[in-house]
């Protein structure tokens, strides 16, 4: 009888252990599959950390009942996807703690969601709170989406931070406002801006863009893009029943066919505007930073392709998971900066700054 529950549970464990390495077989493909020819792997993608976990475990549970070929297989798989593991769980690297050293370029990308908590009005104090982290951090280009200003009063934002970083160099392009406030995406630099542009996704963009400017640094002219790529728009009744799921494991149809439906749409316009940066970027005849939200996890499609040939900054120096979203859900990793191989990455860090629904996120560069 007992030889017989052994059996049947070394089964079960067989049974999870395949679905396990199929689903992180397809997280890793996730990133090279576009979602406009293979729509499911993405969601794949998605679940990318959960599967390496339980894979993790399943390596633990092979060697303790002495299976000893399994957990060889199974650190092969994971192994195969070196670059998805090390984009999404940084082991070594360096957080740049302490001030700021001289000669090195800090660079600071921020979601400020107009300067307010999710969900929330326009907030003095947590208004105030951010302007003090970007003081505090004094970093040398800043990238701000769902940046939001008004002509005159408190919220003359733009005016403090001219003031506060000691520069005239800006370039925001509003995607909303009116003649009293607007709300888009911004570049500030203690760098000469030399050319600037706008890259529009689509003419109904909802404030997903792109802005570029072009700095001389150390005599040399580099290329700043800001993205905002699509976002799944949860609103409020999509959080709420992703709270039921995780408390009472009962997910319903209705609600979680509307949550598929509107992951996928982000993923095919997500995947729509990486080709639109991609041909723009390839028109560049300078060495690019690139930074923004890109509102997708690491082992994506859109971060997979948007990085490729670029230094990811986490995977140079970032540790653990790199949460950036301060939010539910995807509470991974959305918000990045990658730079041109000719520059060193000297280190990452998220600042652990829960004012918005995103972490700012800033890495030291060496710019020769």
């Amino acid at each position: 009888m007992r030889r017989n529950k052994g059996s049947y549970l070394g089964f079960v464990y067989l049974v999870i252990a395949v679905i396990a390495a199929l689903g992180l077989l397809f997280g890793i493909l996730a990133g090279y599959t576009d979602p406009r020819q293979v729509k499911w792997f993405a969601f794949f993608g998605l679940a990318y950390p959960f599967f390496l976990l339980l894979n993790v475990i399943m390596i633990f549970i092979w060697i303790s009942r002495k299976k000893l070929i399994y957990p060889v297989l199974t650190v092969l798989l994971i192994l195969s996807g070196w670059h998805t593991l090390i984009a999404t769980v940084g082991f070594t690297g360096n957080t740049g703690d302490g001030p700021k050293k001289e000669g090195l370029v800090r660079m600071m990308t921020y979601n400020v969601h107009s300067f307010k908590p999710y969900g929330e009005s326009n907030n003095e104090l947590i208004k105030e709170k951010m302007l003090n982290v970007v003081r505090e951090q004094d970093p040398d280009i800043l990238c701000f989406q769902e940046y939001y200003t008004r002509n005159k009063g408190t919220f003359a934002i733009t005016d403090s931070l001219k003031q506060m970083l000691k520069t005239h160099s800006y370039y925001f392009v509003p995607t909303s406002s009116n003649d009293y406030e607007a709300t888009g995406l911004a570049i500030f630099s203690k760098f000469p801006i030399k050319d600037k542009g706008s890259i529009l996704f689509s003419t109904n963009h909802n404030g997903n863009a792109s802005i570029y400017v072009d700095l001389k640094i150390n005599e040399k002219l580099f290329r700043v893009y800001n993205v905002h790529l699509q976002s799944i728009a949860f609103d409020k009744q999509d959080y709420t029943y992703l709270d039921q799921v995780k408390t009472k494991m009962e997910p319903e149809i209705t609600p979680a066919k509307r949550i598929a439906y509107m992951l996928k749409t982000a993923f095919l316009k997500r995947s729509a505007q990486v080709d639109i940066m991609k041909a723009h970027m390839s028109t560049c005849k300078t060495p690019y930073l690139i930074a923004g939200d890109f509102n997708d996890t690491p082992a994506s499609y859109a971060v997979t392709q948007m990085t490729k040939s670029l230094k990811n900054t986490f995977i140079e120096q970032g540790t653990g998971l790199g949460r950036t979203y301060n939010g539910k859900f995807p509470n991974f990793q959305i918000d990045y900066i990658a730079v041109t191989p000719a520059v060193s990455v000297m280190n990452y860090h998220i600042i652990n700054a829960k004012l918005s629904d995103h972490f700012p996120v800033r890495s030291d560069l060496k710019i020769d």
